[in-house]
């Protein structure tokens, strides 16, 4: 009995140091990460400690030919909240910091930007390797973007968030700020805002398009300032966005992320005002004792849609010198009239200097310019209650990175050739960059041709391409249809 109990305490032992062994064995292994826990990247971090995610710029495109979003290699961007304070622009790789930058901020004068850009301007400062420290003087969502090739950090701080596009005339309509949560993002919102099925819109930072950064050397670059794309993935510098849903008054709704993200949502509110006006009952042409047929035909105007009430019909107005029918002796004279017929027309005085003159239904005939090529814009604010007209002495003109200025900001204008059996013609001869361009009217884009040169499409998404040359490009117009050709001299 005693060997028994011997062997049975022997036994207990053994299962007591297996069972210690096998609880050893299950334990848990944690593996200890060295290093900084985000991902490569640039980050802009706070002077003395390390980089958050929070914070992190991320790749973003630039402006391209024709207003489209490009890639460009080491170019980073992000809104991020930041509280005043030193901070620094650092490099992570393989996390470890591979360089850390610093530079002073300065503010770039306002009467050096152009209307597209920021309305409170933006600080700038060039980088360099353990630069100072870059200063932000006060608590505040930001718009921070660095640029490896020319070193430039724009650090602008977010004062208006607006919705732009045909629901409001393309005029901004200010946002609020709803919440902000330093660590995921803000969310601003705008309230009673009528929009229709179709109507186009974006969204933008400080009434602002842009940030243009081009430079003598040619290694510049245009940053965005506005978010297109879609509603549930906004992209800086995304085209314009179809509105989706049905008409209403909506409350628009805007997130923009720490992480780079940025999404709308539209929660409507009420009914939208049931439209009576159609503007498919106006085929508006101008006709007169000047115009290149004479009284015997209109010369078509081109409906440019409606921006907010504003209907617009444009076009560009060839005036001769003198009355075409010889035996015409009274003064040189035209007017506005609806689908070809004297029922509805309009009249009155306009001057050829853009100021807006409220014509007459039935008025007088209207005393035409100096010959010329003459942009006009015919529109109503009140459906066809009220009739208002502009006109100035500008007509069509080359524009793009392909054009003979090569440049999306500078107009190379058409001359007129002359009026042949009602076709006037507008032509340049000279060299081009080569690339893409479009013809315009009045150094507006209310009225633009693009597509190709054998098939001219009103406001295409498209542009025009021809390769760089010299070349005699012709714009023709008949009075109802538009038609180019480009011959190789």
């Amino acid at each position: 009995m005693k060997n028994f109990k011997k062997l049975w305490a022997v036994a207990l032992m053994l299962a007591a140091s297996f069972a210690m062994v096998s609880c050893d064995e299950d334990e848990p292994i944690v593996e200890v990460q060295e290093g900084l826990n985000v991902a490569d990247g640039y980050y802009f971090v706070v002077e003395g400690e390390d980089p958050v995610a929070e914070r992190s710029l991320t790749p973003e495109q630039v402006e391209g030919d024709g207003f489209a979003a490009v890639d460009r290699d080491g170019f980073y961007g992000n809104y991020v909240f930041l509280e005043a304070g030193d901070y620094q622009l650092q490099k992570v790789e393989a996390k470890e910091v591979s360089l850390t930058l610093g530079g002073a901020l300065s503010t770039v004068p306002l009467d050096s930007l152009s209307d597209e850009e920021p309305f409170n301007s933006y600080d700038l400062a060039l980088l360099t390797e353990d630069g100072a420290a870059i200063n932000i003087a006060n608590d505040g969502f930001y718009k921070v973007s660095y640029d490896e090739t020319t070193s430039e950090l724009i650090v602008m701080e977010v004062e208006k968030v607006s919705f732009i596009g045909a629901p409001s005339g393309w005029s901004d309509v200010e946002m609020t700020t709803v919440s902000s949560n330093p660590d995921d993002g803000f969310v601003f919102n705008a309230q009673g805002v009528t929009i229709r099925e179709g109507d186009n819109y974006k969204i933008r930072i400080n009434n602002a398009w842009k940030i243009i950064r081009n430079n003598d050397a040619g290694d510049g670059y245009v940053a965005f300032t506005n978010y297109g794309g879609s509603a549930d993935n906004l992209v800086a510098g995304g085209g314009d966005i179809p509105f989706a849903q049905e008409d209403g008054v909506y409350t628009v709704e805007v997130e923009l992320q720490n992480d780079g993200g940025a999404f709308l949502n539209f929660n409507r509110t009420g009914d939208a005002e049931e439209i009576t006006f159609d503007p498919d009952d106006y085929n508006w042409g101008v006709i007169g004792s000047v115009t290149a047929n004479g009284y015997d035909a209109d010369r078509n105007l081109v409906y440019a849609g409606v921006d907010g009430d504003v209907y617009s019909w444009v076009g560009v107005v060839w005036f001769a010198d003198a009355n075409l029918d010889p035996n015409d002796t009274g003064d040189r004279r035209f007017k506005f009239r609806n689908n070809d017929d004297w029922t509805v027309n309009l009249g009155g005085a306009i001057t050829p200097d853009g100021t807006q003159a409220t014509l007459a239904v039935g008025g007088g005939d209207i005393v035409a310019p100096a010959s010329g090529a003459y942009y006009i814009v015919l529109s109503t604010a009140d459906e066809g209650e009220t009739w208002n007209a502009t006109m100035i002495d500008t007509g069509w003109s080359l524009i793009g990175a392909g054009s003979p200025s090569g440049d999306w900001n500078v107009d190379t204008a058409l001359e007129v050739v002359g009026n042949d059996n009602g076709t006037v013609s507008f032509s340049y001869t000279g060299a081009f960059v080569g690339g893409e361009f479009k013809v315009r009217a009045g150094g507006d884009w209310k009225l633009n041709y693009g597509g190709s040169i054998d098939a001219l499409e009103y406001n295409s998404g498209t542009n025009l391409t021809l390769d760089a040359g010299t070349y005699e490009f012709v714009l023709s117009f008949d009075g109802e249809t538009y038609t180019a050709s480009a011959t190789a001299q």
